[in-house]
């Protein structure tokens, strides 16, 4: 039987489409080494996706963790997060190359500054920073998912705790693949050849992760991982609520992917809930 041995190098996109001319090769072969472009492309994302085993699941949590799901205070920090001024334009994505991607009566749209005609900011990533001592706190048994739809990460912020379980999946019918970004923690890039695809990862340093696909340029997303269960995203009213802290002072941060990061103090009551909003400016040039 023949053996098939693949580089675990990925191929740049520039690399597969080449110069235009090569050597023994005349221009009229030029719009079949363009269709056959994304089409090796793929096969690279493949071939380099397969060259990493799946990893074994995370570790159990350290000894004295505190469990999922129980209750260590009934204090609550809750706000919203807006926008002042004109926020910039959502920019179309234009997604000629892929038919699959098209959704009849959706036009898809940037995603880095969302912001509502009453000037609630979406997607803020909010996470308590200090305050909670040396408490340490097992992840969630559930999975936290990240879908592939309309050729678009769905959602496009995903929080979630180091050590829990993500699944990553495919939507919709045509290729696509995962790429995670970190500095900290253990970069991976996978496969997704098709509708019904998944693949489960996790993250055990908390840091803000970028998600990427390389076949389709403009997909990209976030995932934020935390130490903790203290942190929400905005949503499309910009409201976020962070419930069950114990009584005290807590130093709260609020991250935006294009327009920085906001922190504030602020102290609850048992039973309590403290206030707290963020406002962003437009970002510099």
């Amino acid at each position: 039987m023949a053996v098939l041995t693949v580089s675990c190098e990925m191929a740049s996109v520039n690399g597969l489409r080449g110069t235009g001319r090569v050597a023994g090769t005349s221009d009229r072969k030029r719009p079949a080494r363009r269709i056959a472009a994304p089409a090796a492309l793929a096969w690279c994302v493949l071939a380099a996706a397969g060259c990493a085993p799946e990893p074994a699941g995370p570790p159990p949590p350290p000894p004295g963790a505190i469990p999922e799901g129980r209750s260590i205070g009934t204090a609550a920090i809750e706000g919203r997060a807006r926008f002042d001024g004109t926020p910039p334009p959502r920019r179309p994505i234009r997604m000629s190359s892929e038919a699959s991607c098209h959704r009849p009566g959706v036009e898809p749209l940037s995603e880095d500054v969302v912001v509502s005609p009453e000037g609630a900011l979406a997607n803020v990533y909010v996470r308590v920073v200090s305050g909670l001592g040396d408490r340490v706190f097992a992840p969630p048994a559930p999975p936290a998912a990240m879908d592939q739809v309309g050729c678009a990460f769905v959602p496009h912020l995903l929080d979630v705790q180091a050590g829990q379980v993500i699944e990553f999946r495919n939507s919709d019918p045509i290729v696509h693949n995962v790429r995670a970004i970190g500095a900290k923690n253990r970069v991976f890039n996978v496969s997704m050849p098709g509708r019904g695809k998944t693949v489960r990862r996790w993250f055990a340093v908390p840091e803000i992760v970028t998600i990427r696909c390389d076949i389709h340029a403009w997909m990209s997303a976030f995932v934020v991982v935390e130490a903790h269960p203290f942190h929400a995203v905005t949503g499309g009213d910009g409201s976020f609520v962070i419930k069950g802290l114990p009584a005290g002072t807590y130093a709260v941060e609020a991250w935006h992917e294009r327009l920085g990061t906001q922190s504030r103090t602020v102290t609850v009551a048992d039973g309590g809930t403290a206030r707290l909003d963020f406002t962003f400016h437009a970002a510099g040039p």
